[in-house]
């Protein structure tokens, strides 16, 4: 089994939620939308789209995502 680690750095006054839905944001173009990203990460296109507009997910969401962002 291999570990892998990531470093988040967090402003001051801004959250883990935040700085992870700032990654995914960056990820975001004008051809690679919420729905490809949310096939990549494997979660439900309405589950991302509610994350990306500051509503409450699953801790289940964020491990995906968290994976999906360690890859």
């Amino acid at each position: 089994m291999t570990s892998r680690s990531k470093t988040v750095y967090i402003k001051d006054g801004e959250t883990f939620t935040d700085s992870v839905r700032g990654e995914l944001r960056d990820k975001l173009s004008r051809r690679y939308k919420i729905v490809h990203l949310a096939e990549d990460v494997g979660v439900d296109k309405f589950q991302m789209y509610r994350f990306m507009h500051g509503q409450e997910v699953t801790g289940k969401f964020y491990d995906k995502v968290f994976k999906y962002l360690m890859k």
